[in-house]
């Protein structure tokens, strides 16, 4: 009887141990997703696939080597995104997220590519938010510098 207690007090423990990591996995996949819907707007110009991932009032700032603040508009770097013709490539990798309920935080080194050649790179800093339907991005800050950036495209 003691065996079958322990062996219950067990599984129900690796019940509660995997069904969070199980969901985690999974909020993340979509937290990234999100995210990546960003960048894949940029990459095809397409100012609409980015739009359909930002929360009403999403704010845009930067902050540069020189300690530079800017703060963008959404109508502006939505236009930018619209025109900028497919010349856009920004990639981001060793991408750490975490989530606590319907809130998530992304943080995303990035390296930006304007014509396949090197512009800038950073950091980026992405807050989100899970409505009924969907993450939402509410923030995206970010680092910029033009020195000593990594060349993920080419493995550098």
């Amino acid at each position: 009887m003691r065996r079958m207690i322990w062996g219950c007090a067990v599984a129900l423990v690796g019940l509660a141990t995997t069904a969070p990591v199980e969901a985690q996995s999974h909020d993340e996949h979509d937290v990234r997703a999100t995210v990546e819907q960003i960048f894949e707007g940029m990459r095809t110009a397409n100012a609409d696939l980015v739009r359909e991932v930002l929360a009403p009032g999403v704010r845009f700032s930067g902050v540069d080597d020189d300690g530079a603040v800017s703060v963008q508009s959404l109508d502006n770097w939505l236009n930018a995104i619209g025109t900028s013709e497919g010349r856009w490539d920004e990639q981001i990798y060793d991408v750490e997220v975490q989530i606590d309920g319907n809130m998530a935080s992304v943080w995303a080194p990035f390296t930006f590519y304007f014509d396949g050649d090197i512009s800038h790179c950073g950091i980026n800093s992405i807050e989100l938010m899970r409505d009924a339907e969907s993450w939402k991005i509410t923030q995206i800050a970010d680092t910029r510098r033009t020195e000593g950036c990594p060349d993920p495209l080419s493995g550098r």
